[in-house]
């Protein structure tokens, strides 16, 4: 789809030297939510937990690539896969729950049943091509504990920065886990996030690291946090933060409160945050082909 007004109109400001005036459309507009989710939120390699949200065999875990729902499974036999959420009888989401134990995935609406695999066992459809009667998988796989899956397909090379993950994340230990919700557009999230890294840890983190426009992971000594950036529509976002330790690390104490809820309420989203850097970073996003 072609670029809205709003967006082309920011690159004629980046290519002159005026503070940036951004379109209010841009925050706004379900038209450049369209755009966007076609152009930054489905790329390859999103990190979407630690490998110890499946410690067993026979389990799932369902996440949000953006507007996409994504089963996460390990067989019987110990194998990951990454499913979309969706029957291939009639659309409706295979799963509702957030995670559990499973041997089959059924789908509540007409009760087709799926293995951990993604193939359909029930109804046997004798006529169809076998090809057709499996849940859309993507690829799918484990670098240093952490969990990443593709849902552009493309299956392109991983970046240098997930070959900087710290070794001790493989025997991390998850201390935490936190959904937020917001009514703010997911620029002001990924903003926020990134300039609050402080209310993750008690001292400024060691470094940052990127996996995609939508999750980054922030490390320091023994701990780490993966922070994932949920687009629900131009006005809503969701994000998550996920917390680990080093096995050896030393036990933490409950936090007397939450540091980021507190962050959230405390900003004040009317201040001009939308500068050059941030301009340069999202552009060359959305104009890349």
């Amino acid at each position: 789809m072609d670029l809205p007004a709003s967006v082309t109109a920011l690159g004629e400001q980046l290519r002159g030297a005026a503070d940036l005036v951004p379109d209010p459309a841009l925050f706004q507009s379900a038209d450049v939510f369209a755009a966007e989710r076609e152009r930054i939120f489905i790329r390859p390699w999103m990190a979407v937990d630690h490998e110890t949200r499946l410690s067993e065999n026979g389990r799932y875990f369902r996440f949000e690539a953006a507007t996409r729902s994504v089963l996460v499974t390990r067989d019987e036999e110990g194998r990951l896969r990454a499913l979309r959420n969706v029957c291939i009888h009639a659309g409706y989401p295979v799963c509702d729950a957030e995670e559990g134990p499973a041997k089959r995935l059924i789908c509540p609406y007409h009760g087709w049943e799926y293995t951990l695999d993604g193939r359909l066992v029930e109804p046997a459809l004798t006529r169809i091509d076998p090809a057709r009667l499996w849940l859309t998988s993507y690829p799918i796989c484990v670098r240093n504990g952490l969990i990443f899956v593709d849902p552009s397909r493309k299956t392109e090379a991983f970046e240098e920065s997930f070959n900087s993950l710290p070794a001790w994340l493989a025997d991390a230990r998850v201390t935490r886990r936190a959904r937020y919700n917001t009514t703010w557009n997911w620029k002001l999230v990924h903003h926020f996030l990134r300039s609050s890294l402080d209310l993750f840890f008690d001292a400024a983190p060691d470094s940052c690291l990127e996996f995609g426009p939508l999750s980054l992971m922030i490390v320091r000594s023994h701990q780490a946090a993966l922070l994932r950036v949920i687009p629900k529509f131009a006005e809503q976002t969701d994000f998550q933060v996920i917390q680990m330790i080093a096995a050896d690390g030393p036990e933490e104490t409950a936090a007397a409160s939450d540091a980021v809820a507190e962050g959230l309420r405390g900003t004040d989203t009317s201040h001009c945050w939308f500068d050059r850097r941030f301009g340069d970073w999202y552009w060359s996003l959305m104009s890349a082909t």
